[in-house]
């Protein structure tokens, strides 16, 4: 059973990384990445420089030359011939801000409105089995505008927000997050002790393992035990990336995400995993 649950992950990465994996870069390809806080400090660079110098390492072999540009709070990339330009520019903007949370279903979430309904009829919501994560969807267009409702909702600190990937149709779904405390996650990136990347030797499927740092076994095997039946998130970057719902709880501290990767996507996500969250966040100078 618990084989299954692991499996029931699948694909949770791919959201993330699936939105352009295939723009190969011509010889000496630059990048040149700034950061969004002007006020940055000189340490703050320097640990953002090494955090990508090490995404880098670790997602592949292919050479590249990585230089801090401190006055203009840049960082420039110089990529050898050989590396994907577009999975190298979201290793270097992506926060790598990793959550798992515990969610309501649009049941609960409907007792936690006490009545309100308005938050519902911007959404669709006939679509979403009741018991599931999710509480409604939007298309894209309309997101800005529930969002702008969000705003007005108070639910004296139970949830938070975030929304999923974009599915095939262009509809986007709304997830209510539970917070846990202060903490408010589960757990997060930094009770992750590894990420590895691998395939399946019987079935030749690409996959990752997350083992979880000794301190956080425990709490994760007791936070799936509490939320049998229900759905954790798994959240990058405020972004649902998949919300199996559980049917065990996951002892040992360790779990199989197995599904219709590439191999470049489960060293995507290992890379990111591994080395930090970011100080600050960055952007492309185009």
């Amino acid at each position: 059973m618990k084989t299954i649950i692991y499996l029931l992950i699948a694909g949770f990465a791919f959201g993330i990384i699936a939105s352009g994996f295939s723009n190969p870069a011509s010889a000496e390809t630059r990048i040149l990445i700034q950061s969004a806080d002007n006020n940055i400090s000189p340490a703050a660079l320097s640990q953002s420089a090494t955090i990508f110098t090490a995404r880098l390492k670790e997602f592949s072999s292919e050479k590249f030359e990585l230089k801090v540009i401190p006055g203009k709070n840049q960082i420039q990339v110089v990529l050898a011939d050989g590396w994907d330009q577009k999975i190298a520019e979201d290793l270097l903007t992506h926060q790598g801000s990793l959550s798992f949370y515990a969610t309501y279903n649009r049941e609960s979430f409907s007792k936690l409105l006490k009545g309100d309904n308005q938050l519902f009829s911007l959404l669709k919501a006939d679509g979403p089995d009741h018991s599931m994560a999710v509480i409604g969807c939007a298309a894209a267009p309309e997101v800005e505008k529930v969002n702008e409702y969000l705003k007005t909702v108070q639910l004296n600190q139970k949830c938070k927000f975030a929304w999923g990937q974009p599915s095939g149709d262009g509809n986007v779904c709304l997830y209510a997050l539970r917070l846990e405390g202060e903490k408010g996650a589960l757990l997060t990136g930094s009770d992750v002790e590894s990420a590895k990347s691998g395939q399946d030797k019987a079935s030749g499927i690409n996959e990752l393992g997350i083992e979880f740092k000794k301190p956080a076994v425990q709490l994760w095997a007791d936070a799936t035990r509490r939320n049998i039946n229900n759905a954790i998130a798994i959240v990058l970057d405020n972004k649902v990336l998949y919300a199996p719902v559980l049917r065990d709880a996951i002892e040992g501290g360790k779990c199989s995400i197995t599904g219709d990767f590439t191999q470049a996507e489960v060293r995507y996500f290992a890379a990111l995993c591994n080395n930090g969250e970011l100080p600050v966040s960055f952007k492309i100078v185009k």
